[in-house]
């Protein structure tokens, strides 16, 4: 699909799925749609960057990375590794890789987790997650900072998708709202300290381990011309 492509129909869909909401009140179907628009908008932002085999398994593998961070505390509610990890990530590789590991690092651990009208906002948010991290990335050599911004981003995660939920499943009132941000705190609070602990405590090793890995990824070969006929080897 080409990007302008991608991005009109994401236009199109998240009208729609506007109109659905306020002019019938399915809002449950509604937040689907517009979840569905920000996760093809994403898609096509994505696709444009060159089809490199070497940037592919660099997604792939780091993706797995996430994806193992997520599901080893799963047990313990609201933590969420995976921010951290990916906003790394944005650090150490640039834009369109935290972008990409961002969004499939949430849509493959839902496979393992439960999928549902919340993926493709876990997509979005994550995605940003890793664009915030390329941007940022001379602030992940000062530690505390670094651990600052995962705390700030993380709270920002959480307080969003507590908003998605009262969207789509609260009464559409201040009360409403309240209410779903609250029932969440106790998640998003740990979201947020367990952000700023793992970033502190080894928040710019984990970016130059990334770093030291992308760069033994893209070594490469190169093979020396063959002699000339008649020129010594070597010379």
């Amino acid at each position: 699909m080409r990007s302008w492509a991608g991005y009109l129909l994401a236009v199109l869909v998240e009208t729609s799925a506007l109109a659905l909401g306020f002019v019938s009140g399915q809002w449950v179907m509604a937040a689907i749609a517009l979840g569905v628009a920000l996760a093809v908008a994403l898609g096509a932002f994505v696709e444009s960057g060159p089809d490199s085999a070497k940037e592919v398994a660099l997604i792939a593998t780091l993706t797995g990375i996430a994806v193992a961070g997520r599901l080893l505390v799963h047990p313990f509610p609201g933590v969420q590794p995976m921010t951290v990890i990916v906003i790394t990530t944005g650090a150490a590789f640039g834009l369109r890789i935290g972008v990409s590991v961002g969004a499939l690092g949430a849509l493959v651990s839902n496979f393992f987790l439960i999928q549902g009208p919340w993926t493709p906002w876990q997509m979005v948010l994550w995605a940003l997650c890793g664009a915030v991290g390329a941007l940022a990335g001379s602030l992940v050599r000062r530690r505390l900072v670094f651990a600052l911004l995962c705390a700030l981003l993380s709270y920002g995660f959480s307080t969003a998708m507590d908003a998605f939920y009262w969207w789509y499943q609260y009464p559409h009132t201040w009360a409403g709202l309240t209410y779903s941000l609250a029932t969440g705190f106790a998640f998003t609070l740990a979201h947020t300290l367990g952000s700023f602990v793992i970033a502190l405590a080894v928040g710019p090793e984990l970016v130059r381990m990334l770093e030291r890995f992308g760069r033994r990824l893209h070594t490469e070969i190169v093979w020396d011309e063959p002699p000339a006929p008649g020129e010594p080897v070597g010379g």
